[in-house]
């Protein structure tokens, strides 16, 4: 199928309003040596409600009492040693849900970590050093507290393939790109038909501008009339610039974008895949994004993508809602994992989950948790990098960030506390880009920690 007009459909659509048009070549047929998802939940989530469990400590007595069922402990259900993977202990769900819902959040916490776990590492005790959001969730994707610093998945798209035409793909939290990579907006995959054929009226009326059987094509009379005339403007502009970016704007509506393909990809997925039959039918926004994110790459459309999910500023009814959004957000991503393997490149994607900072160890007056400077990471590794379930970091009974050892991860006095820092910069050496051109633009001067 002919892409030609892919920028037009791009325009219309939205996805090509930050198409930058100094790119040294449209689509050039970049070979992406692996993919990247940043799963973002959005508000600042609770690592002791999953993957640094407290239970029923009372590391906080002077706070019991403050309304009812409350001791004083970080959580309010107590730990379960049979939810463990290697050296990864999860939480138990809370007793504030009704017998049905309470089943359904169990087993979207302990599907997650028993599929996944033993390709997992959990980077618990980070601690990002704020509780604003904005400086949260730029630290944690960039590695920088200040700004400026593109988001991790934007370096590697400008990093290893900056010419793709959805290099990198974003759904919300921070996406700054600092000019390395187009900005692209794919989060509904019913765009993908208009897209792949604009000229393609998706109902009773049949096409725009050919007949019903395929053989008038009045539509590619417009395409061929609007080249001819980007090709009078070229040779009729006397700027030196103004003749470059008439020049690639031709070249981009003369490629194959492969859009078809991607569009190809999403209707095996809603085939063999329904986001509606997946578990709970819960999260249907962020399974569509999961959708898009593995078709883009399986297409050879994207490098790196970020998704996003909310619900996780709990001020009040903390143990409800945070742990209904969390089990709604670990759904989506074993949808996300079930959609890169149906597709063929769970062997060659990597997932990290990340949030602006955690939540407060103790409940306030309206059984919700405020912000709290320290949080957990979690990488979800390719198919082929089994970790066996490890743990890099800890905190203390009182949800503190404790300093390791920067081999082993594990508690040392005389050791590091990790930051988002340590973690982007790991990241980049995990990734390959670590020594990349675009990589050095943008340093992050931090000891080594050997996460992975």
């Amino acid at each position: 199928m002919n892409r030609r007009h892919f920028l037009q459909n791009l325009m219309i659509s939205g996805l090509g309003s930050t198409m930058p048009f100094t790119m040294q070549r449209a689509f050039g047929a970049a070979t992406v040596p692996h993919f990247f998802v940043m799963v973002n939940a959005s508000g600042g989530w609770d690592p002791t409600q999953f993957c640094d469990p407290k239970g029923l400590n009372q590391a906080y007595p002077d706070r019991a009492g403050s309304f009812n069922g409350y001791d004083g402990s970080v959580n309010r259900v107590a730990l379960d040693e049979n939810k463990k993977v290697g050296n990864i202990q999860w939480s138990d769900i809370p007793d504030a849900f009704g017998e049905t819902e309470h089943d359904r959040i169990e087993d979207q916490f302990d599907n997650l970590f028993q599929t996944y776990g033993s390709r997992m590492t959990v980077i618990n005790g980070v601690d990002t050093g704020t509780n604003n959001h904005a400086t949260g969730n730029r630290f944690v994707w960039s590695g920088q507290a200040d700004m400026g610093y593109p988001s991790f998945a934007a370096l590697y798209a400008g990093a290893t393939a900056p010419s793709l035409p959805m290099s990198f793909i974003s759904n919300g939290g921070y996406d700054e790109t600092a000019g390395l990579v187009a900005r692209a907006r794919a989060n509904n995959a019913s765009y993908l038909s208009e897209l792949a054929d604009s000229n393609f009226q998706d109902n009773t009326n049949g096409y725009f501008y050919r007949s019903s059987d395929d053989e008038i094509d009045l539509y590619q009379a417009v395409l061929d009339a609007q080249q001819q005339r980007l090709l009078r403007q070229q040779e009729q502009e006397t700027l030196p610039l103004r003749r470059k970016q008439l020049a690639q704007m031709l070249s981009v509506r003369q490629e194959d974008a492969n859009l078809g393909a991607m569009k190809e990809k999403v209707d095996t997925l809603n085939e063999h895949l329904n986001p509606s039959d997946h578990m709970y039918n819960r999260n249907r926004g962020f399974k569509t994004q999961a959708q898009v994110a593995a078709s883009a790459f399986s297409a050879g459309l994207s490098a790196a993508v970020m998704l996003n999910s909310g619900g996780f500023d709990t001020h009040g009814n903390h143990d409800v809602s945070q742990t209904r959004s969390l089990g709604d957000l670990f759904e989506g991503v074993d949808y996300l994992m079930q959609c890169l393997t149906l597709l063929g490149i769970a062997d060659k994607t990597t997932v990290v989950m990340g949030s602006d900072f955690g939540r407060t160890p103790y409940y306030n007056s309206g059984q919700g948790k405020d912000h709290w400077p320290v949080s957990s990471m979690i990488v979800l590794h390719d198919s082929t990098n089994i970790t066996g379930g490890k743990v890099f970091g800890a905190s203390n009974a009182q949800f503190r960030a404790l300093p390791v050892n920067s081999s082993t991860g594990l508690y040392d006095e005389a050791g590091t506390i990790p930051t988002p820092a340590h973690v982007q910069k790991e990241l980049r050496r995990l990734a390959g880009i670590d020594q990349a051109t675009a990589t050095l633009e943008f340093p992050i001067a931090q000891q080594v920690l050997s996460l992975f």
